[in-house]
């Protein structure tokens, strides 16, 4: 990964997991290690059992995506949480980020309230493009839905309603 590329994943340290691991993988994906997020390939054996040429290249390519993406993927965690993924004996990226998902990808009641605090604080401006806090709006209740908060049709259109700035009360 380019360090510019990479100066777009911030050190993970047990908070916010579901936000970083969406930016990981995007950033692996950008970085052309998209292997890397899957097993690693089982080889292909010709008639006299041994590995065909091309089975060769694409397990090379997988573990040198591999090695790139896990390096810089454990540049970006805490060293707290590094040490605790090399006691965890996790040695590929895909493990690491399953290992990862199942340790903090579970969203506690704090981090549901936050969100939740947030759609009721946001405004939506009159006086200039609306659509950056529209898609934060967006945002939240994608969020609020990964976090098992559902919030019904209705209830998204009423808040919304009520977002709106003073200068369109008289369209709704």
């Amino acid at each position: 990964m380019s360090s510019q590329t990479l100066s777009l994943l911030h050190t993970f340290d047990g908070h916010d997991f579901v936000e970083w691991e969406a930016t990981a993988r995007h950033v692996i994906n950008a970085t052309g290690c998209r292997m890397a997020l899957g097993n690693q390939p089982s080889p292909t054996m010709d008639h006299d059992r041994n590995e065909t040429d091309e089975s060769y290249k694409t397990r090379e390519n997988w573990d040198n995506q591999n090695a790139q993406a896990y390096g810089n993927l454990m540049l970006c965690v805490s060293p707290d949480i590094r040490n605790l993924v090399v006691k965890a004996k996790k040695e590929t990226t895909k493990d690491l980020l399953d290992w990862l998902k199942t340790q903090y990808g579970t969203t506690s009641i704090a981090a549901a309230y936050t969100d939740v605090v947030a759609v009721n604080k946001l405004q939506i401006p009159g006086d200039c493009n609306p659509t950056p806090a529209l898609d934060r709006l967006l945002a939240l209740f994608m969020q609020l839905e990964d976090n098992k908060l559902l919030c019904p049709e209705s209830i998204r259109a009423m808040t919304l309603l009520a977002k709106l700035p003073v200068q369109m009360e008289e369209i709704v």
